[in-house]
């Protein structure tokens, strides 16, 4: 495992791309508040969902791509690492990524969360989750990291514009909350938010039947790099 860690450092040290795809975000927040003065929940609600999908999201079905492109998971498969060590290593770096982003956000953005912090970790813990999910079928599915770039542009432009486009009309907001952004667009934007709300129960929903996907898309990849052994 300590030998995947390292692999992972030095992909994301050697990645300039990647590097600037995960500051992109945190970037922008300091952009928005230093030139256009916004600040606050409406500042979080914009750039938080961009720091989820692009800052953790495609690092998780960048990483898997590139690896896969260049041949190193066969490697790594016939060096005796288990399949599922390597899916764990795959999911450490993006889930430090998300306790920063989670840590540094409210605090970049000058958010109060005063009375919401147990609602405000929960929903964005579970909504990043299952972007990971998805991030990770994409990866696994994907033979390049190009065609892992192209086949998560969908999923990074609904992740991060949707809540958006949820404000501008009824119907939108109707489609969103359906969906797993749903809890996530609801918590900045319902006054009375809580845990009980059914945005929580389609969110863990969504989580659920993600969970199946990865698992199918784990044995597909698994057996596709057997059978090139």
């Amino acid at each position: 495992m300590n030998a995947l860690i390292w692999l992972r450092n030095q992909i994301l040290l050697s990645n300039k791309n990647l590097s600037v795809q995960i500051l992109l975000p945190f970037m922008l927040v300091l952009l928005y508040k230093n030139f256009m003065e916004a600040s606050g929940m409406k500042l979080m609600f914009v750039c938080l969902s961009m720091a989820i999908s692009m800052s953790i999201g495609m690092t998780i079905s960048t990483m898997i791509a590139e690896e896969k492109e260049k041949n190193m998971l066969k490697t790594l498969l016939l060096s005796g690492v288990r399949y599922h060590e390597y899916i764990l290593s795959v999911l450490i770096h993006p889930l430090i990524l998300t306790v920063i982003t989670l840590i540094l956000f409210p605090v970049m953005t000058d958010a109060n969360l005063e009375g919401i912090y147990i609602e405000y970790i929960a929903v964005m813990f579970l909504t990043t989750v299952a972007v990971m999910l998805i991030n990770m079928c994409i990866g696994l599915l994907s033979d390049t990291q190009s065609k892992a770039q192209i086949n998560g542009l969908p999923i990074t432009f609904i992740v991060a514009l949707l809540p958006m486009f949820s404000l501008a009309k009824e119907g939108v907001a109707t489609v969103v909350s359906y969906t797993f952004m749903g809890a996530y667009t609801d918590f900045f934007i319902e006054t009375n938010f809580s845990m009980s709300d059914n945005s929580i129960k389609i969110l863990l929903l969504w989580n659920v039947i993600l969970i199946v996907l990865t698992v199918l898309a784990i044995k597909k990849s698994k057996v596709i790099v057997t059978d090139k052994k």
